[in-house]
């Protein structure tokens, strides 16, 4: 170790806390979600360190995995779950590796390393950085090949199939049904070694592609519940009917529309049953998801086109609060949102207008179920919904999709 360098001090994950959380948690887990489980065998004769990569889901994700996993697992997840002083504790009790949604982290690296390198302790990543809303892999973090092949040690992947029907990413509740975990080698030492990052990032898409409405695993297996469709609205904000945003309710297995009266029924198998929607409907969450999103960069090209100055979407009552990273966060106002083709305002109770321009935010996303955040400079926004029908998704998407069209439009121009 050079002079004058701090030496990092280890990152705790007790085992024995680890062995309590399987046998108490990881029981229930496995019963209520009827977990089952292939390629166990891949682990008895690995030794850490190595790596778990798996797709995301669920929040129950990280703790289904650990279940079957022999050691502790310093699992790398958002420093958002940590900004309360009860959830950091028990974070860092088992391990967890804190990293800002979507901002490149250079201490997440830091301590990835540290883990694998000084602890000889098991990594577990999401590539995809962020749950799926349509049961879809989404896209992996690119950055994440280069990593595997930095590291240098074994790489376990964990597909795990019917999650997202068990406990979707717009509900509050889960379905009884089953989950299944399927462990294999994906990488060893020496195919990270001789493989180009390029051959490494296909190989780790290809190997983490997944789809719960085609996947031969789940067909014909049922997933139970009394309000199965419930708050479906945080993904699916779109009337494919009436095309209008924002308009869609939910009530137990029903989705319906306010604004044209459209009905739909979701059933056990995840299908919607068009029971009113004389239009247009759609029989499955991916294929109404694939046209919202072809619709969302339609609605923003006309918007920013045909009508700059005038809002696209607006919800009333949200809170906004500010901060940093995993530092509590703080409220600072209470208004309107409203989303202009070029900038996001806050229309507060007192009469101002906060004004966020889209060209100087970064790192859009969707905290959870309907968080929204975002970042300015180095300070992170968070906007709170007064109820649970409002989708923050459709923030993230309209915004994102005119950030895209912006860039477009000032590279086109000489």
């Amino acid at each position: 170790m050079e002079h004058g360098k701090k030496r990092r001090k280890n990152l705790t994950n007790l085992r024995w806390f680890n062995r309590l959380l399987k046998w108490t948690f990881g029981r229930w887990l496995k019963r209520v979600y009827r977990i089952e489980v292939r390629g166990h065998e891949v682990l008895q004769n690995l030794r850490a360190p190595y790596v778990v990569v798996a797709n995301h889901v669920s929040t129950r994700d990280p703790f289904w995995i650990s279940v079957f996993v022999p050691g502790p697992v310093f699992w790398v997840g958002s420093d958002s779950n940590m900004r309360s002083t009860l959830m950091r504790w028990l974070l860092k009790l088992v391990g967890t590796i804190p990293k800002a949604k979507v901002i490149p982290d250079i201490e997440t690296v830091n301590d990835i390393v540290q883990v694998v390198r000084r602890q000889k302790g098991i990594i577990g990543l999401f590539p995809e950085g962020a749950q799926s809303w349509n049961g879809s892999t989404l896209p992996l973090v690119p950055s994440t090949a280069k990593l595997l092949k930095i590291l240098k040690v074994p790489v376990v992947r964990v597909l795990i199939r019917g999650g997202y029907f068990a406990l979707p990413r717009w509900t509050w509740k889960r379905r009884r049904g089953t989950v299944i975990l399927d462990f294999s080698l994906l990488f060893t030492p020496e195919q990270l070694a001789a493989t180009p990052v390029e051959a490494l990032s296909l190989a780790l898409d290809q190997a983490l592609s997944h789809d719960e409405f085609t996947d031969p695993y789940l067909a014909g297996k049922p997933y139970r519940s009394l309000r199965r469709a419930e708050h479906v609205e945080l993904s699916l904000y779109l009337c494919s009917n009436c095309e209008s945003i924002g308009s869609l309710r939910s009530r137990g297995n029903r989705l319906f529309c306010t604004a044209c009266g459209s009905l739909w029924k979701l059933d056990r198998f995840y299908r919607l049953r068009k029971e009113s929607a004389p239009y247009r409907s759609f029989s499955s969450i991916p294929e109404w998801d694939v046209w919202q999103a072809q619709m969302v960069q339609e609605k923003v090209r006309r918007a920013a086109s045909e009508a700059p100055n005038h809002p696209i979407i607006s919800d009333p009552g949200v809170l906004l609060f500010q901060g940093r990273k995993a530092n509590p966060l703080r409220r600072i106002r209470t208004g309107t949102l409203i989303l202009f083709p070029d900038r996001l305002e806050l229309a507060t109770l007192s009469g101002e207008r906060l004004q966020f321009p889209l060209q100087s935010l970064e790192g859009i996303t969707v905290l959870k179920r309907q968080l929204l955040e975002f970042y300015q400079g180095r300070t992170l926004y968070q906007v709170r919904f007064p109820f649970r029908y409002m989708s923050a998704r459709k923030w993230q998407d309209l915004m994102l999709a005119l950030q895209y069209y912006q860039a477009k439009v000032a590279h086109s121009i000489p």
